[in-house]
């Protein structure tokens, strides 16, 4: 019995001690009260975003300026068939000199070689429209979105000889004609605004693009091309940030012929006018900051 009082009186000691010893760990543990009211903790807080816009330069923003640009303007056209006379010696196939009318169709006029000859097929002019968005990377350069739609119609034409005694004596006549022709184009041009150029507060634009146009009819299929286009412009100053544009594109594209079996070269020249608006990126004290640290070099 003495020895299972000796067992006893130490386990009950030490449970004793385990406990006051974990109650102190756990309150150890607790976290301290808090001495700040809420209201004081939110009046500490920074603003982070306010610190961010404040420390932003004028080469922190990746995008100065958007500008969009509406146009009116004038299509040139093109010709893109443009057969010589035949000479009194050739000798065709048959089939060989057939024109393929609009409608889809061989031309009756293209068959009758003794007064029919030499085809042509044109493009007229009409008017176009469309829409510029302009994306600066800095002052001068930038890049543009382009969208140009045109209408006009499409001829072809034959030189006529009435009598084949006198074949002096010939003229070009219309043959065929589609009065339903439209254009879509659309690209991607590199422009810069030669500032330093500037002249009587008139701006010179330089560009280069490429793109992909559309050549509709209204009963043959459309025509598809790539292109490359050159632009010249000039730009001046109306009020606040809108400016008065105008601009020459110079479009050239290889133009699939069936009469040829292959393509030809076509250039279609576009002039229009239209109204810029300028949306800035850059918040106005961080502009003028640039402008002025840009004068001091200059100084």
């Amino acid at each position: 019995m003495k020895t299972g009082k000796f067992i006893l009186v130490p386990t009950v000691l030490a449970l004793a001690m385990a406990f006051f010893l974990s109650a102190g760990v756990l309150f150890a543990q607790e976290p301290p009260a808090a001495t700040e009211t809420p209201s004081e903790t939110d009046t500490e807080t920074p603003n982070i975003e306010e610190e961010v816009e404040e420390i932003l330069e004028y080469s922190d923003y990746m995008v100065k300026t958007y500008t969009l640009t509406p146009f009116y303007g004038y299509f040139s056209g093109g010709t893109y068939l443009e057969n010589q006379e035949l000479g009194e010696r050739t000798v065709q196939a048959d089939g060989a000199g057939d024109i393929i009318g609009f409608d889809g169709e061989v031309l009756a006029e293209s068959r009758d070689i003794d007064h029919y000859d030499a085809a042509h097929k044109d493009i007229e002019s009409g008017p176009a429209y469309g829409l510029r968005v302009g994306i600066y990377a800095n002052e001068d350069f930038h890049l543009d979105l382009a969208g140009t739609y045109a209408t006009g119609k499409v001829v072809t034409t034959m030189l006529y000889t009435p009598d084949t005694d006198l074949p002096d004596q010939k003229s070009r006549v219309q043959v065929d004609e589609d009065d339903g022709y439209s254009l879509i184009k659309g690209g991607v041009h590199l422009g810069y605004d030669a500032r330093p150029a500037t002249f009587w507060g008139i701006t010179p634009k330089l560009g280069f693009g490429l793109g992909g146009l559309i050549n509709r009819y209204t009963y043959l299929e459309d025509q598809t091309a790539l292109y490359l286009e050159g632009n010249l412009g000039l730009t001046a100053k109306l009020f606040g940030n809108v400016d008065l544009t105008g601009q020459v594109d110079l479009t050239s594209f290889a133009f699939q012929v069936d009469e040829l079996g292959y393509s030809n070269f076509v250039k279609y020249t576009t002039f229009s006018l239209g109204l810029t608006w300028y949306l800035d990126v850059v918040p106005e004290e961080v502009r003028a900051a640039h402008q002025a640290q840009l004068a001091e070099m200059d100084n």
